[in-house]
């Protein structure tokens, strides 16, 4: 995070679909956050009766290039690419591959003992009982998969699984490498040959520093998490941690925006396996607004349903939002960690489709 925001702000849009000879609602709320906020870039997907309805860019990808946001630049997705790891385990389960109710040892066993209830459902769920590793973990120093799989053997398991939900990445990664365990292959590979090729996202992809990928954003990050802390670059992290299931995936809005629609479309191609994604493993808490299924949080808010997640990772955040009922989604691609992040989804939301309701803060 070493470039600086430019004294001028700059914004540039791109809409698909629709022309605009002057700024709308939308474009007016993003570009008073982003100057609010410090935001260098942004792009929005919305989708309506599964189709694309708008696509736009803000801001600069890069500040040291002044490069522009487009619709197809490429973001990181953090832990909104959750949901492709659910979706994977669920379609290996409809090959017959393995079952959701499999215990992890049965493709470890040399997972610790504390492991024994862990099943493949309570990992998608965030009811394994396991808490997260990445606390005391070098995240400079590169692992080997089987050294990665003995790192997250050591994440504490506070509860018998199944009983209670707490958030952990290391369940999402020991995932991957279960993925990795029965296609023999990156599990990334799994992603794009049964997720990504079939909906046509063709820039959706595995996180690489060496590859040359066009339009690849920069991320920005900053040392306290308020306005008016200053940018610098992304803080470099060992590959090791870019090819984890918890979320490292790269993806512009116009792919996600397509993965969006294809939930709404009159014949979904994963239809009933993206049902399953959004059913609760345990009984939901009554004393929660919302809970966790598979890759998803949802919520009834108002008598309307609401499926959303939200990722951060290297100087990146990414919302994506879908209310079922109204086949209508959003998906918001930012590369910074934004210092007043409800208050900004509180506030675009509204502009980007008005009259739904929003998921609990």
């Amino acid at each position: 995070m070493r470039a600086v925001w430019s004294v001028f702000f700059a914004l540039f849009v791109l809409v698909t679909g629709v022309s605009f000879a002057y700024a709308d609602d939308l474009d007016n709320v993003i570009t008073a956050e982003m100057k609010r906020q410090n935001i260098p870039g942004l792009a929005i997907g919305i989708t309506k009766d599964g189709k694309i309805s708008r696509l736009s860019g803000y801001g600069y990808a890069n500040l040291e290039w002044q490069a522009p946001v487009t619709p197809d630049t490429v973001f990181q997705t953090g832990s909104t690419g959750k949901q492709f790891t659910s979706l994977a385990i669920l379609m290996l389960q409809q090959e017959g591959k393995l079952s959701i109710e499999d215990p992890i040892s049965k493709f470890f066993p040399d997972a610790p003992a504390s492991w024994a209830d862990i099943r493949l459902k309570h990992l998608l769920s965030h009811t394994s009982g396991l808490d997260d590793e990445y606390s005391s973990v070098n995240l400079q120093q590169t692992y080997t998969p089987d050294a990665l799989r003995q790192l997250m053997y050591k994440a504490p398991k506070s509860r018998p699984s199944g009983t209670k939900w707490a958030y952990s990445n290391s369940g999402y990664v020991m995932l991957g490498l279960v993925i990795e365990k029965i296609t023999g292959a990156p599990y990334h590979d799994y992603f794009t040959s049964h997720i990504f090729k079939p909906l046509g996202m063709s820039a959706t992809r595995d996180i690489s520093e060496l590859d040359i990928i066009p339009g690849r954003a920069a991320g920005y990050e900053r040392d306290e998490p308020k306005i008016g802390s200053p940018l610098k670059n992304q803080a470099w992290v060992s590959p090791t941690f870019n090819k984890t299931a918890d979320g490292s995936t790269y993806i512009t809005a116009r792919d996600f925006a397509t993965y969006l629609a294809a939930l709404d479309a009159p014949s979904a191609l994963f239809g009933p396996l993206w049902a399953q994604t959004k059913a609760p493993v345990i009984k939901p808490d009554a004393a929660k607004p919302a809970f966790y299924a598979m890759g998803w949080f949802t919520v009834m808010v108002e008598g309307t349903r609401i499926d959303f997640h939200s990722g951060s990772w290297q100087g990146f955040n990414a919302y994506i939002i879908h209310w079922p009922q109204q086949k209508t989604g959003v998906v918001i691609l930012v590369n910074t960690n934004v210092p007043e992040y409800r208050e900004f989804i509180g506030k675009v939301l509204p502009a980007a489709v008005p009259g739904l309701p929003l998921p609990p803060r």
